[in-house]
């Protein structure tokens, strides 16, 4: 059963919980600790990079599509080691988490964001803004993401996506 989250002082401690792991999602990536990036994740689970217009017409189409840690631990080998692209720093600034329901399947939340990269000769150009569509299980006390959805806003991206974001 899904219940609407209410305020009050254990929903004050969930929503403190959903920020921490989201906090650390975006700390690891923007320190380019790709190894762990996995880490965040069950082992069964759906990552994806898709354009909301994709979104809206039921469209799966995405620039990026996960659906097992394994999968992700590959495109973070990949990433790390063998792909061949220009380096770049990516950087995250999130907005508020907002947690659209609670309940024995996990957490819905949905957290606002924009991601810049940073080229290798210095130039800082915004990649895209969008929105993380999250389901978070809690797997023995530490919460993790069943389903991360970057749903993104931007209508040409400036570059390639080499990086999970």
């Amino acid at each position: 059963m899904v219940r609407e989250a209410a305020s009050g002082p254990a929903d004050a401690d969930l929503l403190h919980r959903v920020e921490h792991l989201q906090r650390g999602y975006v700390h690891c990536l923007d320190d380019g600790e790709l190894e762990r990036w996995p880490d965040f994740f069950t082992s069964s689970c759906l990552y994806t990079i898709i354009a909301r217009d994709n979104v809206e017409r039921d469209m799966e189409l995405g620039v990026m599509r996960f659906e097992t840690a394994g999968m992700l631990r590959d495109r973070a080998v990949a990433t790390a080691h063998a792909a061949v692209f220009a380096p770049r720093r990516i950087r995250h600034v999130l907005g508020g988490v907002l947690i659209d329901a609670a309940g024995d399947d996990g957490i819905r939340a949905r957290t606002n964001v924009a991601i810049y990269h940073t080229s290798a000769d210095g130039d800082t150009l915004l990649l895209m803004v969008a929105e993380y569509q999250d389901l978070i299980v809690e797997q023995d006390g530490i919460l993790l993401f069943r389903e991360k959805k970057v749903v993104y806003d931007t209508l040409r991206l400036p570059d390639s996506v080499v990086y999970p974001l």
